[in-house]
C-alpha cells in the first residue's frame, strides 16, 4: 500500500506547526517569567518548529520547502503559505497528453 506524500506532508506539518504557534502565543505556558532566559528560549525553539511544519506544509503543496522560512513571519508567514496556490492538484502533463 502507497501512502500519498500529500497526506504525510500535511500529518508533519500539524505535528510541528501547530506547537510552534501555541508556543508563541503562550511562551509563558512553562511558567517561565516574561523575558527570562527560559521564555525567550521556548520563543526561539517554537519559531523553529513553526519553520519546520510550514516547511512540510509547503512541501504538501508541491512548493519548496525553503518556504518554510515564512515561519520567520509567525502567523502572517503562514497565511502566505495558506495563500499559494497548491500545485499538486494540477494535472502533470504526462495525464493531458
Amino acid at each position: 500500500m502507497k501512502s500519498d506524500p500529500k497526506k504525510k506532508y500535511n500529518r508533519l506539518s500539524l505535528l510541528f506547526g501547530v506547537p510552534g504557534i501555541l508556543l508563541q502565543l503562550f511562551p509563558s505556558a512553562f511558567g517561565a517569567a516574561p523575558n527570562s532566559f527560559a521564555a525567550n528560549g521556548t520563543v526561539i525553539f517554537s519559531v523553529g518548529l513553526l519553520i519546520i511544519g510550514l516547511a512540510f506544509y509547503a512541501k504538501s503543496k508541491n512548493r519548496s520547502g525553503w518556504w518554510g522560512l515564512m515561519g520567520l513571519l509567525s502567523i502572517v508567514g503562514l497565511l502566505v503559505l495558506a495563500l499559494l496556490k497548491d500545485r499538486s492538484l494540477a494535472p502533470s502533463r504526462n495525464e493531458s497528453e
